[in-house]
């Protein structure tokens, strides 16, 4: 676990700094706009999926359909920036109607920490390349997978499930921002 992310984490729910999440969920990503342009024009839909009152922003990037004769292949790519610390998550998926009446599923579909097309490379290299130069560095699975022993992921539950990065970082799972406390 890198140690500016250790550090968030033990500062808000060990040391109970919860007025630093709050008022870094508070914050906004300054060149959002600027980001979202260059991603617009490699894709064919982009999507804010956020609440402003969040760790983290999200974005679903329709990077492009391909149509075949027995359908089509839809790729996209989630992208979650961090506002408490300077990381970023790119997340790639692929998407297939199931052709099969009898399939069990509607689609077929994946997800992984690289891109499954050339266009959905040529997205991910630009977000990477952004972001890195504002600062930021990326988390892949196994980062996001991360457990901080000792802490539980729901505050007020007795089984010992475990916080992870992506439950501290990304998500408002002890739910410190709602509205009575902000």
């Amino acid at each position: 676990m890198q140690n500016d992310i250790k550090k968030a984490i033990e500062d808000i729910y060990i040391n109970g700094d919860t007025e630093l999440f709050i008022s870094k969920c508070r914050d906004t990503v300054d060149f959002l706009d600027e980001l979202l342009e260059k991603i617009k024009n490699k894709s064919e839909n982009v999507e804010k999926l956020f609440d402003s009152n969040e760790p983290s922003l999200e974005i679903k990037i329709i990077v492009n359909k391909c149509t075949f004769s027995e359908g089509e292949v839809e790729y996209v790519s989630l992208l979650q920036i961090n506002k408490i610390v300077k990381y970023f998550y790119l997340q790639d998926e692929f998407s297939i109607a199931n052709p099969d009446p009898d399939g069990m599923d509607l689609y077929f579909d994946g997800f992984r920490n690289e891109p499954y097309s050339k266009k959905q490379f040529d997205v991910d290299e630009t977000i990477c390349n952004y972001l890195k130069e504002k600062g930021y560095s990326r988390l892949y699975i196994n980062d996001m997978d991360e457990i901080y022993p000792g802490i539980k992921k729901f505050k007020d539950r007795e089984e010992t499930n475990q916080m992870t990065v992506n439950n501290a970082l990304f998500m408002d799972m002890w739910n410190l921002c709602n509205d009575d406390q902000i």
